[in-house]
This record gives C-alpha cells, sequence and structure tokens, in this order.
C-alpha cells in the first residue's frame, strides 16, 4: 500500500510539472521547439563533432574512438529504445488517457506509444558527459550539456515525455558515458595509445561550441 501510494505521488508530481512546463506557446516558440528537437537539425554540429573526434592520433586511434562512440550509442539509444521502454511500457503523457487531453501538441506530433526512459534524454547527456570526459574543455562542455538540457526541455515543451522519463534517460545516458570512457581508457593503455585529450588541439574543438551557438542563433532568427 505505501508502494502504491509513492508511485501515486510521483505520477502526480509529474503530471504536474509536465501541465506547467507544456503549454500553448505562441508560434515562434512552437517552431523554436519544434526544430530544435528535430534530429535533422543538428546534423551540422554532429559532423563537427565527428571531425573533431577523429581528427588526431593515427587509424588506430581514430578506430579505437570510432568503436567507442559506436557502442556508447548503442547503449544510450538502442538498449532504451528497444529493450527498456518494451519491458517498462510506460504511455507517453501524449497517450496516456490521464493527461493526453491536458496538453498542447505542436504540428499535432505524439511520438510513438512509449516513453520511459527517454531517447533524447539518454543519447544527449550520453554525448555531453562522453564529451566533457574525452575532452575536458570548459566551453565543449557547457555547449554540449546546453544542447542536451535544451533537448529535453523540448521533449516535454512538445508533450511527449514526463519529466521522470526525461530524468531517468539523462541518469543512464551519464551512466553509459562513463562506463564506456573507462573501456576507453582500458583500450588505449592496452594498445598503448595516447589518451584523446592528450593529443587533440584545443583550438580546433572550439568549433563545437561556435555551431551550436550558430544552430541556436539560426534557429531563433527563423522563429521571429
Amino acid at each position: 500500500m505505501e508502494y502504491e501510494s509513492i508511485i501515486s505521488t510521483i505520477n502526480e508530481s509529474d503530471c504536474s510539472l509536465l501541465t506547467t512546463i507544456n503549454f500553448d506557446g505562441p508560434t515562434g516558440y512552437d517552431f523554436f521547439w519544434a526544430m530544435y528537437t528535430d534530429k535533422w537539425t543538428w546534423i551540422p554540429f554532429m559532423l563537427v563533432v565527428i571531425y573533431c573526434l577523429l581528427r588526431p592520433g593515427n587509424w588506430r586511434h581514430r578506430l579505437l574512438m570510432v568503436c567507442s562512440v559506436a557502442l556508447l550509442f548503442l547503449l544510450s539509444d538502442f538498449v532504451v529504445s528497444s529493450f527498456i521502454k518494451n519491458v517498462v511500457c510506460r504511455p507517453r503523457p501524449s497517450h496516456d488517457p490521464a493527461v493526453m487531453n491536458l496538453l498542447s501538441y505542436v504540428n499535432d506530433y505524439r511520438g510513438g506509444a512509449y516513453g520511459f526512459p527517454s531517447n533524447h534524454a539518454s543519447n544527449g547527456f550520453a554525448a555531453a558527459t562522453f564529451l566533457a570526459l574525452l575532452l575536458r574543455n570548459r566551453w565543449v562542455t557547457l555547449s554540449a550539456f546546453l544542447w542536451a538540457i535544451g533537448s529535453c526541455y523540448s521533449r516535454m515543451y512538445m508533450g511527449v515525455h514526463y519529466p521522470t522519463d526525461i530524468l531517468c534517460g539523462a541518469l543512464l545516458g551519464t551512466l553509459f558515458a562513463f562506463l564506456i570512457f573507462y573501456l576507453y581508457r582500458k583500450a588505449a593503455k592496452r594498445l598503448a595509445l595516447p589518451l584523446y585529450m592528450e593529443i587533440y588541439r584545443s583550438k580546433e574543438v572550439l568549433a563545437i561550441p561556435v555551431i551550436f551557438l550558430l544552430t541556436v542563433v539560426t534557429l531563433l532568427l527563423l522563429s521571429l
């Protein structure tokens, strides 16, 4: 009985917070977050990140980096979407009869049936945490986490994730990033390869925060 009471309280808080975050905003605000949450918007950002990660080192180090990133997103995306969501089977708020009619939607986008945990949160925080651990550059870290946090907010504003979907997805992504970074360090040591932070040029990776800022400014201008 106590367990059911705790779950009920969490669900009520989830719904209350979501209905505060999700509101019928102006057209420009809707456009901004609809574009922000779209993965295609961030293709230039991702290409710059990939370029920065693969530029230094020899082919062995690049191969290790490719394997590390691929494994990270296999965990943060595939495990979340194809395993955990289908085990938990928690409906998205946009598919939950208890709250779906209280929410506003952008372009009538509702997402898939299940939403726990959030793939956007898992992928975003996995990438941001891994970059922070790998580069140890304050501007890259700041821009990566701002990007991830914005992505998380956009999912709640769109009405397709509860706050706990976001929180658990972010925690999972962060844990996956620490795990992969640990394995990356172990593999680099075994292969007698320098760590990325020892060989990259700090000025080159500043392209990451620059392209993030340019993307956000472009979205803001298009939203006017």
